[in-house]
């Protein structure tokens, strides 16, 4: 059998569904399950770069290494990701320390895919419940070799391994077929686990930026009710820092009703990437309604700007339209003032 479009999975619980029996559409951030199985494989597929090293001092680590096989989950899926996000973040330590600017960038955009997958599975009722960066991965876009070598690159991100997840009873598209007039409110509502992903999703954002996780450095939060001065703060490396920091603390709050949800995070990021800048925001404005004015004139002028850059790039030879493109213009095909207010003033952009 060929291994070019599967994924390898360990699994310490190989009786463990890597998928649950999800009902979920296709989605470009949701890792699509063409078909899975158990399987024994050589360690060397798991391993690949074990077996690359070439030295002649590890001749036979190798051997041991090619005749070894572990059990683990195969998926088929229709892109074969190059590495985790957890590698992503392994690799990229030099770079945040030497260029912040970029890699903080390429951090909000990965966040900012994991928002949209987050939102499409909370429209089918459907938690994670387990966000880890080794189970958000990376797949390249199509892009020309030159890109993939610049530092700015953002590939695709995907999240998989849904073998935790939930899909709550109360929904349209659960395959479980009950009485609803017996559930108890907090199963048809699972209160339990509503912002179960936005808590986790706060997490990765210290792992991403290459801290620990809170939790794990002061246990003691888990044992009070604590506050977001408890939090450990992020380093202040770039003009991303703050907005992180902030976004962070705002999904990691103790009180799952005063923590934000994914759609409003999803908003910050956008905000942090293509949001007015402090010359705006610091402008003195008489009500809030002249506020609003200029929000909306700005959000006038970055549409028209973008479809500029659309038609320079139609004039290319490559006609080649980025993912980061393809996100802006998310972005402002929904901007709206209003939420853009309300966003600017959670970031405390404005007061």
């Amino acid at each position: 059998m060929s291994y070019d479009k599967t994924e390898l999975c360990r699994t310490e619980d190989t009786k463990a569904p890597f998928y649950s029996n999800l009902s979920l559409p296709v989605h470009f951030n949701i890792q699509q399950d063409c078909g899975h199985f158990l399987a024994t494989v050589p360690s060397s597929l798991l391993h690949p770069s074990d077996t690359s090293k070439g030295s002649s001092t590890n001749e036979t680590s190798q051997a041991v290494g090619l005749s070894s096989e572990e059990d683990c989950v195969v998926v088929i899926t229709r892109e074969v990701p190059y590495r985790t996000t957890a590698d992503f973040v392994r690799e990229s330590t030099s770079t945040h320390k030497t260029q912040p600017e970029i890699y903080e960038r390429q951090v909000c955009l990965l966040l900012l895919q994991l928002c949209n997958g987050l939102e499409h599975l909370k429209e089918h009722a459907i938690i994670h419940r387990d966000l880890c960066l080794e189970n958000l991965l990376l797949v390249h876009c199509h892009t020309t070799s030159d890109k993939l070598k610049d530092g700015k690159y953002v590939p695709r991100l995907i999240v998989s391994n849904f073998s935790k997840a939930k899909q709550r009873p109360g929904s349209e598209d659960s395959k479980l077929k009950r009485d609803k007039t017996r559930l108890a409110p907090e199963i048809m509502a699972a209160s339990q686990y509503k912002k179960f992903d936005e808590f986790q999703t706060g997490i990765l954002i210290y792992e991403l930026l290459h801290q620990p996780n809170p939790f794990e450095v002061r246990s003691s939060l888990h044992e009070h009710e604590y506050s977001q001065k408890d939090l450990p703060p992020l380093r202040n490396l770039s003009v991303y820092s703050r907005g992180l920091q902030h976004l962070a603390h705002l999904l990691l709050e103790a009180d799952p009703i005063k923590r934000i949800r994914i759609s409003e995070a999803k908003r910050i990021l956008q905000c942090l990437l293509w949001g007015p800048r402090k010359d705006l925001t610091d402008q003195p404005f008489s009500h809030e309604e002249a506020l609003h004015c200029a929000l909306q004139n700005w959000i006038d002028m970055k549409r028209a700007l973008l479809m500029m850059k659309f038609a320079e790039r139609a004039l290319e030879p490559e006609h080649n339209i980025s993912l980061e493109d393809w996100l802006c213009c998310q972005y402002l095909a929904s901007a709206d003032p209003c939420y853009l207010y309300k966003t600017l003033k959670l970031i405390k952009l404005i007061t």
